[in-house]
């Protein structure tokens, strides 16, 4: 993998200055002045007739006449004004951010079975972030973050740790639910990622490095639709110069009103490499967590009626081995058996799940495949026809 490439294994939410009261011969200045503050906060929701009104009040010969018309347009708009100010004024500063969100930032930590650096099997620990979603204990990650592992741990800010077990998980999405037995829990709410742009300020808490639990980093939404391909599978990301490090995954990415307007997934690393963090935005975070909630899965997604495993064959080759074949699905129906090995779909190469994933997922159910086995000595080719999950 080249330095610029997506690094799997780190992938990983303003208000008005106070102003005195002007001198009696300075009001209808300050009248103005308000009138320019609301015409510029509204330039691109109600186009040309504020922006007309823009000019009128920026005119140096402003007269009488018009001073009388700038009062009676802010008069006759009373609600408008109260929503402009009731938005300022729910805005957050960045300490009132952390204050509200921190507490319902998660450390989440795991041990996966592996092998040591002498063969032995061992349970190494890993480690990534979560958030709250609801009071009773439901909790928001990365599928990447728990996907194998053999145990969970969650751990809150107030010092708390919990046993955590997976309600559901998407590895097409890279989300994930967890649950702890817990209540009265401070949670967060999704925000409306399509009604974000680029510029809009964003905040991560998360547990960098595994170590360092609800640290909290700032910065802007750099881009939007990133189109981002990892672990085999496209995904559609926005982009925020927020540091993200090793262990953010699963975090909250955070909007000014302390909203969560996306699920940090992942980062791009390297040398020379700075800034490039990407988040799953909330609409569709929002979707696919309700899901799994639901049902522990999310309907629809395309499937061949096969599980798999890795497994050497030949010459100390590694591929993907059919572990079981389901009764009446595609698999089944084309002939494929257990203990075949894939060798490609549609011509392209599998050699591990993820881009088994990737390929499935790139295709709706309904749409035929053609899939390449090596069975005993010979290669078989099946067209292979995708079921929907349901």
């Amino acid at each position: 993998m080249n330095n610029n490439e997506l690094n799997e294994n780190t992938r990983y939410t303003y208000g008005f200055e106070p102003h005195t009261s002007p001198s009696p011969r300075k009001k209808h200045m300050g009248i103005k002045i308000a009138a320019l503050l609301l015409s510029c906060m509204l330039i691109g929701t109600s186009g040309g007739v504020l922006g007309a009104y823009l000019l009128m009040s920026s005119s140096p010969a402003a007269s009488d006449t018009a001073e009388t018309a700038n009062t009676q347009i802010l008069e006759q708009s009373p609600s408008l004004i109260e929503n402009l100010t009731m938005i300022a004024n729910n805005k957050l500063t960045l300490q009132e951010i952390y204050a509200k969100c921190n507490p319902a930032v998660v450390a989440i930590s795991t041990e996966i079975i592996g092998r040591n650096a002498f063969g032995q099997v061992v349970n190494l620990p890993s480690s990534g972030s979560g958030f709250i979603i609801s009071s009773d204990g439901y909790i928001v990650t990365n599928n990447h973050v728990i996907d194998g592992v053999s145990a969970i741990k969650a751990h809150l800010s107030d010092g708390r740790s919990f046993d955590a077990k997976v309600i559901g998980s998407d590895s097409y999405t890279d989300l994930a639910v967890l649950k702890i037995e817990a209540s009265g829990l401070t949670h967060l709410t999704f925000g409306d990622s399509d009604k974000v742009l680029v510029g809009d300020l964003a905040a991560a808490i998360g547990n960098p490095l595994g170590q360092l639990a609800n640290t909290f980093t700032v910065g802007y939404i750099s881009s939007l639709d990133r189109e981002i391909n990892a672990d085999g599978i496209p995904r559609t990301m926005m982009q925020t110069d927020a540091a993200v490090n090793r262990g953010n995954s699963g975090g909250p990415l955070l909007s000014e009103y302390g909203y969560v307007i996306g699920v940090v997934s992942a980062k791009s690393s390297g040398s020379g490499v700075e800034g490039l963090g990407f988040a799953i935005p909330s609409n569709l975070a929002e979707n696919v967590v309700n899901q799994l909630i639901e049902n522990g899965y999310v309907k629809g997604r395309p499937i061949m009626g096969i599980s798999v495993s890795m497994a050497r064959y030949g010459f100390g080759q590694t591929a993907l081995q059919i572990a079981e074949v389901t009764p009446g699905g595609g698999a089944d129906k084309a002939g494929i058996r257990e203990g075949d090995y894939i060798i490609d779909i549609d011509g392209k190469q599998i050699s591990t799940r993820d881009e088994l994933l990737g390929v499935l997922y790139s295709r709706k159910a309904g749409d035929t495949v053609k899939v390449t086995v090596q069975r005993d000595q010979e290669t078989k080719t099946f067209n292979v026809t995708l079921s929907a999950m349901d």
